[in-house]
């Protein structure tokens, strides 16, 4: 059942009656219960009235009047019936109810007495039934109706009748007063269960009450654990910006104990001075106007710790909803190390990009090298060949040799690049690096302004590395030359080497070298250093800080090139105004691999014996020049501009064929391809492989052959012509 409430709503209905369809009363019993309660009343009161009817009438004659007022009684109590019953309306049955029992009541009382009379009894009951169980309307019309009838009948006293006595004055008291009693009784159990039922829904109530808050404090505690365990600071405030929550994470963060930091402001406690202006100028303008910056997004910015140093941290602010007052919380996270693992990454990338810059630059070099080098291969080798004849002017053969050396000198650049390409060959053998130090001694004495001190610590068992002696010593005097020039004023060069192992950290910081046993080579100085932007092309080709005309660029990028083919890496740290530090990495030596050297130069006074060589280069100047030579010599040339076009003469002479001279790097077919499918065919073909680059472009099977050479463009000609003969000159196989 649900409880009646006294609280209209706008319409003057009060609530449920769209629900029940019924015009229900004010009082403590819901509609419907009001409804069956006055139709109960109303059926009561007709039974009552017809039992009271007969048996007056069997003891006494009942007169014209009483029989009228016991007829409209009962029309009444039956109308109100109907009413309840089909009209569904609680309100005007309980008022037919009311009117009728006071009219009924006031007919034998104004026979049996007056105000005297028992039925005076039913004026007190109605107004109270009816104000307890049906309403305030209900006991306003029953009081003031019994009221005025009791009055009226007090006056009237002196002209009523006298009270009829005898039996029948005792039989109808006894009676009204067991009415009453049995409706008073009714009435009792009636409000007794109806209050039994209201106290055990408030006590239902109040159960959904205690729930709900049990319900709220496993909340509060779940949400209490979950800051407590958060790996973020969780920081929560008041509209004054004064902590009330402080939990571990932020007591790691900040440093501070949660009993010391609540209860101080937030701003006082872990925002930078100079952020502060902003903190209370956001806060009282959130407060304000509701509006915030920084209300439910994520930013960056600083705090401090309990020592005083600032930090970069994430935060989150939020308002938390269903407070009476402004509360804020605040979902702090420390990046510094995320900064920190950001700025590594960056550098590592930085790193990557200078590699694959550096080669990138090493290929354009290399290609520039080789380029170059059949150019000056032409020179050099036309230049020689003038030199040779007897008819030429002194101040001609003066400006032949002046082109010679500056032919040497290019050779000598592009060596240099092809050393930082890596397409260099280097000859490698076990270098003890303290031994190449103690002989670089002398030299560096030297060379070296006086303004410059140089201090050498070399390690007693240097580690052996697998390099070529005469090109470690020309990284390390680069090096050391380099640092000299970072001092105008003077200062002190440290020359150092070491046993070293590389271990995880700083494989991954290098980035070019893996774990293991190293050689380490340190030079460094205290001279001017180098900002970032320098670091990033130090080893570039051509790259230079000194004026122009004083240098190449080609120093540290020869230096790059040796210490790459070695196999090893370099480390540079460097900071203006302090100085630089290079250190080279060099990999323990273990197995020592075989490199093809370039020949000796020979005297070719003895000339060919008439053998066919066939001479395949892509370069007109250089493949004219080699034909030229070789015909000087009394050799059969037979000549193609590309590896395509010498298979397909050397197919065409097969029988005749002595050698072949060729290019490696050509178009439409490779002189390494060339001469594998012609020894497919002359199993013992005698082949020279010239090149600009290095005899990284062959396959070891190609030059692991008796009968093959390999010679590096520019070449002298006495060599070319010194391997020529030798070759020819090698008996085949079966000593035929």
């Amino acid at each position: 059942m649900r409880e009646n409430q006294s609280v209209k709503s706008e319409s003057g209905k009060a609530p449920g009656n769209g629900e029940t369809g019924i015009d229900p009363l004010s009082g403590i019993f819901p509609p419907l219960v009001q409804l069956r309660f006055v139709q109960i009343i109303a059926l009561v009161a007709t039974a009552s009235l017809a039992v009271g009817f007969v048996y007056s009438s069997s003891q006494v004659e009942i007169d014209f009047i009483r029989r009228t007022a016991f007829g409209i009684a009962l029309v009444g109590f039956l109308l109100s019936f109907v009413v309840t019953t089909f009209g569904r309306s609680a309100q005007w049955g309980a008022a037919i109810v009311v009117i009728t029992g006071i009219a009924i009541t006031l007919v034998p009382a104004y026979y049996e007495g007056g105000v005297a009379s028992p039925y005076g009894v039913w004026f007190l009951i109605v107004p109270l039934m009816g104000g307890l169980l049906l309403g305030p309307r209900i006991a306003y019309v029953a009081g003031i109706s019994g009221a005025l009838a009791m009055l009226i009948l007090g006056l009237s006293a002196e002209l009523l009748p006298e009270p009829e006595g005898g039996r029948d004055g005792t039989t109808m008291i006894t009676f009204n007063l067991v009415l009453a009693i049995l409706f008073c009784t009714g009435l009792g159990v009636i409000v007794s269960r109806l209050m039994t039922r209201s106290s055990l829904q408030l006590m239902a109530s109040r159960n959904a009450e205690v729930q709900k808050n049990l319900s709220l404090e496993e909340i509060n505690e779940q949400f209490e654990g979950s800051v407590r365990v958060a790996s973020d600071a969780i920081i929560m405030a008041g509209p004054a910006g004064v902590i009330e929550v402080f939990n571990p994470a932020a007591e790691t963060v900040f440093g501070f104990k949660a009993e010391d930091a609540i209860g101080k402001r937030i701003a006082d406690l872990i925002i930078p001075e100079r952020l502060r202006d902003d903190h209370y100028a956001g806060l009282k303008r959130y407060l304000d106007t509701g509006i915030g910056n920084i209300i439910g997004i994520k930013v960056e910015t600083f705090a401090i710790r309990a020592d005083g140093s600032e930090f970069p941290v994430e935060l989150t602010v939020q308002e938390i909803p269903g407070r009476t007052t402004v509360q804020l919380i605040a979902f702090i996270r420390d990046l510094t190390e995320r900064n920190k693992l950001r700025s590594e990454l960056a550098q590592k990338e930085k790193q990557i990009g200078l590699k694959r810059r550096l080669e990138a630059i090493g290929r354009l070099s290399g290609g520039v090298a080789h380029d170059f080098n059949n150019l000056l291969m032409a020179i050099n080798g036309y230049a020689e060949l003038l030199m040779l004849r007897k008819d030429l002017p002194d101040e001609v053969r003066e400006g032949l040799s002046e082109i010679g050396r500056a032919g040497e000198q290019a050779n000598s650049i592009t060596k240099q690049l092809l050393a930082f390409s890596r397409r260099d060959q280097l000859e490698a053998e076990h270098v003890n690096l303290t031994r190449i130090v103690s002989a670089l001694t002398d030299m560096l004495g030297r060379v070296l302004p006086d303004s410059v001190t140089l201090e050498i610590d070399c390690e007693p068992e240097a580690w052996l590395v697998r390099s070529e002696g005469a090109r470690l010593e020309q990284a390390i005097l680069n090096l050391i030359l380099n640092a000299a020039d970072a001092m105008p004023q003077g200062g002190t060069v440290q020359l150092r080497t070491r046993n070293t192992k590389v271990d995880d950290a700083l494989a991954a910081a290098i980035r070019e070298i893996e774990v293991g046993d190293y050689c380490c080579i340190e030079v460094s100085d205290n001279g001017t250093g180098m900002d970032a932007e320098t670091l990033e092309h130090i080893f570039d080709p051509f790259f230079t800080t000194k004026s122009a005309g004083e240098g190449t660029g080609l120093g540290l990028s020869t230096t790059y090139g040796i210490v790459q083919q070695s196999g090893g890496a370099i480390e540079v740290k460097s900071q203006l105004g302090v100085g630089s530090k290079f250190r080279i990495y060099l990999p323990r030596a273990a197995d020592l691999e075989e490199y093809y050297t370039e020949p000796d130069q020979e005297s070719y006074t003895e000339t060919g014996g008439g053998e066919t060589v066939l001479v395949v280069e892509d370069e007109p100047s250089v493949r004219n020049l080699v034909v030229r030579t070789l015909a000087d010599q009394g050799y059969h040339v037979i000549e193609a501009n590309n590896g395509q076009r010498g298979y397909d003469l050397a197919l065409r002479h097969l029988a005749e064929i002595d050698l072949v001279v060729t290019d490696v790097v050509m178009p439409r077919l490779g002189g390494a391809d060339m001469v594998r499918r012609l020894r497919l065919s002359i199993p013992h073909l005698k082949v020279i492989f010239v090149s600009g680059h290095s005899e990284d472009e062959l396959e070891s099977s190609d030059i692991d052959n008796p009968r093959t050479e390999f010679l590096y463009k520019p070449f002298n000609l006495d060599v070319l012509a010194a391997t020529v003969k030798r070759l020819l000159s090698t008996p085949p196989p079966d000593g035929t």
